[in-house]
């Protein structure tokens, strides 16, 4: 069970989950923002995390916050959408509040994930409950301080990660969409889950096994 990953790791793993989400999941979120937005979720994510995957293969420094950063550039050359500026904002967030580390303990991957929602929650004037990629995030962030704060593995808060997201997302279900081209649908969104939310959840889920 680790305790600590270092850049080395840290570019394997999400690398293997840029590409996993590419192969597997492009189509889910296509289908899923087509019913509540304008279908182009699914080809924002490709670009994305091929873009991201290049900057990690160009990547020459052991700084994971500089990793991070540079994947949030890519993210953003790669995407001018309202949701690839969010995800782009997210890793250069969350890069941020490691940078100069070489190796991430689990006080740090909390860290950098308090800083991506802080940061999503600025940059796109959102909160909690209004059908967005937050309502999602939200409750692994809140895990990751409880299994922090109990000391437990990276494999452990992984698995309460992927969870607390997937609940997150399920529960956007029952929510009217207020932010984005979802909020043209107001009422007609109940029902559908978010987009945004759901491509958190695969994140985490796929994070979580490459880690297995």
């Amino acid at each position: 069970m680790r305790k600590k990953i270092d850049s080395k790791e840290l570019k394997e793993i999400l690398t293997n989950t840029f590409k996993v989400i590419n192969n597997k999941y492009i189509d889910i979120f296509r289908k899923l923002d087509a019913e509540i937005g304008d279908g182009d979720l699914g080809i924002t994510i490709f670009k994305s995390n091929n873009a991201m995957i290049k900057k990690l293969e160009e990547l020459d420094t052991e700084d994971i916050g500089v990793a991070l950063i540079k994947c949030g550039v890519g993210c953003m050359e790669a995407n001018p959408s309202t949701f690839g500026m969010l995800l782009a904002t997210a890793f250069m967030e969350g890069g941020k509040a490691v940078k100069g580390k070489t190796e991430i303990n689990l006080s740090d991957i909390r860290s950098i994930f308090e800083a991506a929602e802080k940061g999503i929650m600025k940059r796109g004037k959102v909160n909690l409950g209004e059908k967005t990629m937050l309502d999602a995030l939200h409750p692994v962030v809140e895990v990751l301080k409880k299994a922090s704060n109990e000391k437990l593995s990276i494999e452990e808060a992984a698995e309460l990660s992927q969870r607390e997201a997937e609940e997150g997302m399920n529960n956007t279900r029952e929510m009217i969409a207020t932010k984005g081209r979802a909020k043209a649908f107001a009422e007609r969104t109940v029902g559908e889950l978010d987009p945004g939310a759901t491509v958190i959840f695969y994140f985490f889920k796929e994070i979580n096994n490459s880690l297995k």
